[in-house]
């Protein structure tokens, strides 16, 4: 039996380039991502990681050849309308609303769902995946460690009920516990059916965890590991800087 990911990805991504002010900080990226699959991105500062990210949810311009998701165009639409078709964005630094609470928080990530159908089995089942928000529903986002506040950001993405989680550093200065729970989370989010774009600056937890990891290098793709690759200390150490 053929595998219906190998013929209908959810995400096309096809000659993809981001420049600013003319300068290409993206330049010919190709890449796809199937229903359910975990798809990394990783290499050095400056390589065009999260200019690539933010291409695919409308939030700077860019050309490419192809970029479709779910069969659809989305090349030069909105975020607000890219978000809708099913893409959930977690952007870089724990953004969240801090003067809002927990409950608030995710409230907000449920405009975007397409029907409300759902809510409140996915509402518990984010409880379920993160504790700690079920326990501090009401109080101030801005009162939450780095860690909790990541937390709430996924929770928060979670709840626009994405078919596609785009993740753009989820990692980036937490403690070595809460690095766990995130990725911990990733693995079930995953399993639960929903696809993930992962940009990470931790090379071998990514590659371990993905189903494929893509290298990006000076805005290209240099390279796509297996998880098998997560052992290669020599390959990642390549992978991370770039040379």
């Amino acid at each position: 039996m053929s595998d219906a990911r190998t013929t209908a990805p959810l995400l096309s991504v096809e000659d993809l380039t981001v420049a600013y002010r003319g300068i290409p900080a993206v330049n010919g990226v190709s890449f796809t991502v199937a229903e359910g699959e975990l798809v990394g991105i990783i290499g050095p500062n400056g390589a065009g990681k999260s200019s690539t990210m933010h291409a695919l949810v409308g939030a700077v311009r860019a050309q490419a050849s192809t970029l479709t998701f779910a069969g659809a165009n989305i090349l030069g639409q909105s975020t607000e309308r890219i978000a809708r078709s099913g893409i959930a964005l977690v952007q870089e630094g724990h953004n969240v609303f801090g003067r809002l609470t927990v409950r608030e928080n995710l409230r907000l990530g449920s405009t975007a769902r397409a029907s409300s159908a759902g809510l409140a089995e996915d509402l518990e089942w984010v409880y379920t995946l993160f504790p700690i928000l079920q326990e501090f529903a009401e109080r101030q986002a801005g009162l939450l460690s780095g860690g909790q506040q990541q937390q709430l950001a996924i929770g928060r993405a979670l709840l626009a009920a994405p078919r596609l989680l785009a993740l753009d550093e989820p990692s980036l200065g937490l403690s070595p516990t809460a690095v766990d729970t995130v990725f911990a989370s990733i693995e079930s989010i995953r399993a639960r059916g929903t696809a993930v774009l992962l940009v990470e600056q931790r090379a071998q937890q990514t590659v371990a965890a993905a189903d494929r990891t893509h290298v990006l290098s000076e805005g290209r793709i240099s390279m796509t590991l297996s998880p098998a690759d997560a052992q290669d200390s020599a390959l990642l150490m390549k992978a991370y800087l770039g040379s």
